[in-house]
Parts: C-alpha cells; structure tokens; sequence
C-alpha cells in the first residue's frame, strides 16, 4: 500500500454515580482512506485512493454498568458495537456491522488477607447471546466468524 490516513474522534465517560454503582461509556469515529494506492487487477494497476482500508470499522461504541454488591465482588455487563467495515481494496464486499453482549464478575482477593493485596479473579462470559456473526472477510469468499459464547478466567495482580 502506498499512503493510507486516518483522522477520527473518540470519547470516554467513566462516571461514578454511587460507590457502588458506575458506569463507562466509550466511542470512536474515525475517517481512514487509502490515499495513495494502487492494487493489480488482471495485470493492470487500478487505484484505490478514496477507499476505505479493509477490516478497519469507522464506528465503534461500548458501554459497561458496574455493581459492586458487596465489598469485595463487583458484577459488570457491557454491549459492545462495531460498525461495518470492508472485506476488499475496491469496497465492493461490506462486512456487516455487529453488537455483542458480555457480563462479568470479580473478587478482590485483597480483601481476604494483606499478602493478596493487588489480586482478584475475573470470570468474564463474552457474546453472552451466542450470536453468530462475522468478524472479518479476508475475501470474497473467505470470511472469520467471530467467536462464540466463551467464558474466560482471569487472575490479575495490580503493583
């Protein structure tokens, strides 16, 4: 690829409306162009300025609510979007765009004893609804679902 340029706006809001309860919301929009490119087909340079780069979304947005429930265990659901994106240089193949529903809860092991200080457990369930969509397009033809429902397991320690 020759020259390529993205320009773009994100926000973020992270808001304590109680001790217990909180909520984050983020977004970003976002301009991205081939500005100089050319791409072979059937051996003659064809140019892709003004096109949008493949996998790159324009829109994407999230947005969490937080409960802490008792001292040491926080409960968490989120939504995340992502906006459509291109699957090829000429922008003739449009990934559709898709939203995901995650929850998640952790324990602060700190509580427990001062030798945890800095540790918790995370149990995350992500695409809760199991819903089946596609990520990214590598191709006409050769396209990556994006992941099923799955629960991870984390263990973190902060210093």
């Amino acid at each position: 690829v020759g020259d390529q340029s993205s320009r773009g706006l994100e926000a973020t809001l992270g808001v304590e409306l109680t001790p217990a309860w909180r909520v984050d919301l983020n977004a970003a929009v976002l301009r991205a162009r081939y500005d100089d490119f050319s791409e072979s087909v059937n051996g003659t340079a064809v140019s892709r300025a003004g096109n949008v780069p493949t996998d790159v979304p324009e829109r994407v947005a999230n947005a969490w609510v937080s409960w802490k429930f008792a001292p040491q265990w926080t409960a968490s659901a989120g939504v995340r979007y992502v906006g459509t994106s291109w699957a090829d240089n000429a922008n003739t193949l449009k990934v559709p765009a898709y939203t995901l529903l995650d929850m998640s809860v952790r324990y602060d092991l700190g509580r427990l004893s001062s030798s945890l200080k800095g540790m918790s457990v995370r149990v995350a369930a992500n695409n809760l609804l199991d819903k089946t969509y596609v990520a990214s397009c590598a191709s006409l033809n050769y396209c990556y679902y994006g992941e099923e429902r799955n629960v991870v397991a984390t263990l973190k320690y902060e210093f």
